[in-house]
């Protein structure tokens, strides 16, 4: 089998940049609980849908403007200049407790690692994926938020130690963090693989782990007091705040992109990044990089029949069988790919990448967990 390694150094190319204000925002909207309606007016902020879960955050309008269509996948607004907004929560004076997480998770903040105590915090602050380098670029520019986001983390979960987890080719501290040198090395920014290199277990007890993005996002909120709104994401090597809900196609034209049909346009990274079926398609939160793949870079994907050469075995950190499991999934035994290690799948998307064959086993794997959350039988997210 051929190693490869897949960096995950990148070279800053200056600051975060805007990108033009869009005319048009596209959420998408499927599984959540809608609280807009359609030709309704919303302001920017205003909440326009929320979590199903217990501890997602809710989603919000990014800029003012009305509701133009609604259905189960989408809601496009189309904006204007108003300039209606929602007032800023006065997030930073409020004590911890049940009342300080609910306002955050009504900002837009999933709660689910603030809403308890733990032993250690480690803060992922590796790139994410080769290519994308939000995490350091946050890390560079924007200490003061993270900062903030930190101090509020510290409030919440209470930890005796907080580890930052970076690049050892990097010099970068965060203040009230130790430092934990990783090789900047795919898929070593995977969260769970962060833990391991920092606490040199599988999964310790009293541990939880936040990503950089996820920590500005916080700081973001604690030092505004206004909801989420944008995401910063990699696109052609720099990096940008992008409203959510800003199309594929507005982007393009801001950055003078060229799509040619049969192209592959990525929100996302190279290996866990999900292609779009549409240039309207909007940007989500959480998506921190956008890729245009030439038709000719790399053989299509295709549904063929697996050949058993196990390069996905081999080159899988979860220790699981993708090649089976992937073919559990795509004949719907979905208990008996649960059975197989299933939900130990990171979803780091080496085993597509590798596959000999352009099996889209990242997909199968994804669409089983997909059916048994569905059904009630799988784990929740």
């Amino acid at each position: 089998m051929l190693r490869i390694h897949y960096s995950l150094e990148s070279e800053l190319k200056g600051g975060i940049a805007d990108i033009d204000a869009p005319q048009e925002l596209s959420v998408q909207v499927r599984n959540l609980v809608l609280k807009t309606a359609k030709r309704k007016k919303v302001g920017h902020g205003e909440i326009i849908a929320e979590h199903p879960s217990q501890s997602g955050g809710a989603f919000h309008a990014a800029a003012s403007g009305t509701v133009r269509d609604l259905d189960y996948h989408h809601l496009v607004i189309t904006c204007d200049e108003s300039g209606e907004a929602v007032d800023p929560a006065d997030v930073a004076s409020m004590a911890p407790g049940k009342e300080l997480l609910r306002t955050l998770q009504g900002l837009g903040i999933d709660i689910a690692v603030l809403s308890s105590h733990a032993e250690m915090l480690v803060i992922n602050g590796m790139n994410p994926e080769p290519g994308v380098s939000v995490a350091e670029q946050l890390l560079a520019d924007e200490m003061k938020t993270l900062e903030a986001g930190l101090e509020m983390a510290r409030t919440l979960i209470e930890p005796k130690q907080v580890v930052l987890a970076v690049a050892d080719t990097k010099e970068y501290q965060l203040p009230g963090a130790s430092m934990k040198a990783v090789k900047p090395k795919y898929p070593h920014s995977l969260d769970a693989l962060v833990v391991k290199a920092v606490t040199g277990e599988e999964f310790p007890a009293n541990t939880k782990v936040m990503n950089v993005m996820d920590l500005y996002a916080l700081g973001k909120v604690v030092q505004t007091g206004k909801p989420i709104t944008e995401t910063v994401m990699t696109i052609d090597g720099h990096n940008y705040r992008v409203p959510i809900g800003t199309t594929i196609r507005h982007l393009l034209s801001c950055l003078d992109m060229k799509v040619s049909s049969g192209d592959t346009v990525v929100l996302g990274g190279s290996f866990r990044g999900e292609a779009v079926y549409s240039l309207d398609e909007g940007v989500r939160k959480g998506d921190y990089a956008m890729f245009v793949i030439p038709s000719d870079t790399f053989p299509r994907v295709e549904d063929v029949t697996c050949i058993n050469c196990g390069e996905c075995v081999l080159n899988c950190p979860a220790r699981i069988q993708p090649n089976l499991i992937s073919r559990y999934a795509e004949y719907e035994k979905f208990e008996l790919a649960e059975e197989h290690g299933l939900h130990s799948c990171f979803e780091c998307g080496l085993c597509a990448f590798s596959c000999t064959m352009r099996r889209p086993i990242l997909q199968y794997i994804r669409f089983a967990k997909d059916q048994l959350r569905a059904s009630g039988q799988g784990k929740q997210s």
